[in-house]
C-alpha cells in the first residue's frame, strides 16, 4: 500500500485520511520526523520552505515529491532529473487567494489602513488623514509575472478602473485580459517604471529575477509608487528597499515574502509606516487545504494509473 509523507502542514495529512482506502497517510510535524519516515514514503508532501537538501538522499526512482506551492524553485530539480524522482506542485490552486492578497496589500496602502487601525486603538478620530489617501482609479499597475497569479491580479485591477500592463517572458504566448500592446517582454521592464504607480511582483523566483527589484528599479519608480510582492522575497533587493523607504523615493510597500523568513524582529521594514508586512499568507485561506487536497487526489489518481501529473515538473 503506497505511503505519502505529509511534513508540517498536518492539517492536509488530517484531511487526506480516508479519501483513498489504498494510501497510508504519515504526519511529520519537523524535520527529524521527516528524515525517520522519509525512506518507507512513496510520497513525500512539503512546503520548499521546509525542505533541506538531505531529503534527496531518502529518496528513489519512482518516488513523488509534490510542493504545498506553486513555487520549487529551493527544490534540487537537477537531482531529482537525475534520480528519477518526480516533482509536481500546486500552480493554480493559489491564483485568487494570492491575487486577492495582493490588492488588499494595496488596498491598505492606498487607503492608510494601518494609520487608521493605529488611531482605532487609541480611540482618535483621526479624520485629518483623509487628505492623503490615494484613488486607485486611472492609476498605472504594472504586473511583473504574468502567468496564472499576475493574471488574476491584472482583471482585479482592470475591475478598479486602473491603467494595467504586464511583464511576461514570452508575451506571445499571452492569452489573457490585456491587450497585446499592454504585455511587455522582461527587456521592456525598465521603460514602463516611470510610469508605474504600483509595481506588483508575482514572478517565479529564478536565476534572471533574484534580485531584479534592485536600486535602479526602485529609482526609476516616482516617488508616489508603491511596490507589492506576493512572490519570493529574494527577487527584491531588501537593503535597497530600506533605503528608498527612509529616503522616500518610493511611497510605501505591501510584503508578503521576505528573504530570510520569518522576518527578524530587527529588520526595519516592521517599522515602516509606509509598510505593511504579512507572514507569507497569500496563498491561504479557509480553502486552502481543502484545494489542495482535491489536487492531490487527482494526482494521486493519476500516479496510480501512470498517466502524466498536473503540474509536473519533472
Amino acid at each position: 500500500m503506497p505511503s505519502v509523507l505529509v511534513h508540517h502542514d498536518l492539517p492536509i495529512a488530517k484531511r487526506l485520511e480516508g479519501r483513498r482506502d489504498d494510501l497510508t497517510v504519515v504526519p511529520a510535524s519537523n524535520r527529524d520526523e521527516a528524515l525517520e519516515a522519509l525512506p518507507g514514503a512513496d510520497v513525500f508532501v512539503v512546503n520548499p520552505t521546509n525542505w533541506t537538501d538531505d531529503y534527496a538522499s531518502h529518496l528513489s526512482a519512482g518516488d513523488w515529491v509534490q510542493a504545498t506551492s506553486a513555487g520549487y524553485a529551493r527544490f534540487p530539480v537537477s537531482e531529482f532529473r537525475d534520480q528519477g524522482v518526480i516533482l509536481t506542485n500546486a500552480s493554480g490552486n493559489y491564483d485568487a487567494a494570492v491575487a486577492d492578497h495582493a490588492m488588499s496589500l494595496l488596498l491598505a496602502l492606498s487607503r492608510r489602513l494601518p494609520a487608521f487601525v493605529d488611531r482605532q486603538r487609541r480611540r482618535e478620530w483621526g479624520r485629518e488623514l483623509g487628505g492623503d489617501l490615494v484613488d486607485l482609479a486611472g492609476r498605472t499597475l504594472t504586473v511583473c509575472g504574468l502567468g496564472n497569479i499576475g493574471e488574476a491580479v491584472a482583471r482585479r485591477a482592470l475591475a478598479f478602473e486602473m491603467d494595467v500592463y504586464g511583464v511576461k517572458r514570452d508575451p506571445a504566448d499571452y492569452d489573457g485580459h490585456l491587450s497585446a500592446d499592454r504585455v511587455l517582454s522582461p527587456e521592456r521592464f525598465q521603460s514602463i517604471l516611470e510610469d508605474t504607480d504600483v509595481l506588483v511582483l508575482t514572478v517565479p523566483l529564478t536565476d534572471d529575477t533574484h534580485g531584479l527589484v534592485d536600486r535602479d528599479v526602485l529609482e526609476a519608480l516616482p516617488e508616489s509608487a508603491f511596490l507589492v510582492n506576493v512572490a519570493r522575497g529574494e527577487i527584491v533587493d531588501e537593503r535597497a528597499l530600506i533605503d528608498a523607504l527612509e529616503a522616500g523615493t518610493i511611497a510605501g510597500a505591501g510584503l508578503d515574502v521576505f528573504a530570510a523568513e520569518p522576518l527578524s524582529a530587527e529588520s526595519p521594514l516592521w517599522a515602516f509606516d509606509e509598510t505593511v508586512v504579512t507572514p507569507h499568507v497569500a496563498g491561504r485561506s479557509e480553502s486552502f487545504v481543502d484545494r489542495f487536497v482535491d489536487l492531490f487526489v487527482r494526482n494521486y489518481d493519476r500516479w496510480r494509473a501512470g498517466e502524466p501529473l498536473e503540474n509536473q515538473i519533472c
